[in-house]
């Protein structure tokens, strides 16, 4: 059996709901990919740089938005209409549980850069930070994060079926 046939079998034997969670999860992956390898190439002019930085952003909500609709016309296309069909009882539930995750980290990701702000703004430093406007990136990674947690949840617990553990 070669890739093709092993993809074609692998689309056959996965739900759309699933194929659209690993869609999601794979351009988020992506993008936060392009976040962080901008970051770790970055001089630091650049990272110090709000107009390097706005930019980045701004590209990172570019790509963000252009990768989703993409993929959204894609899956559109070859599904049955199942786009507009409403989820069970059992794909809800875990779709909170995936939203639990994700509000987990967001909360996480926002007192981690608060505490970042407050402490740099205190001028008190226990670690030295090389990179500025820190809480902000804090922020973008814990939005990340938690979007690839959403879709990650979600997809292991559909496969698995373990819902409530």
């Amino acid at each position: 059996m070669d890739n093709k046939q092993k993809l074609i079998q692998w689309l056959q034997e996965t739900s759309f709901r699933e194929l659209t969670l690993s869609v999601d999860f794979l351009v988020t992956g992506y993008i936060g990919y392009l976040y962080v390898s901008a970051l770790v190439n970055a001089t630091p002019e650049q990272l110090a740089s709000i107009t390097w930085l706005s930019t980045l952003l701004l590209q990172i909500i570019i790509y963000s938005i252009v990768l989703m609709v993409i993929s959204y016309i894609v899956l559109g296309l070859i599904s049955d209409n199942e786009l507009n069909q409403p989820m069970d009882v059992r794909e809800k539930q875990i779709n909170l549980v995936g939203y639990k995750y994700s509000a987990i980290i967001l909360q996480v990701g926002v007192i981690l850069a608060l505490v970042q702000y407050n402490i740099a703004a205190q001028g008190f430093e226990f670690m030295q930070s090389s990179v500025p406007h820190l809480p902000l990136h804090i922020l973008v990674g814990a939005f990340l994060l938690a979007e690839l947690a959403h879709y990650g949840v979600q997809l292991y617990k559909g496969r698995t079926g373990d819902i409530y553990g």
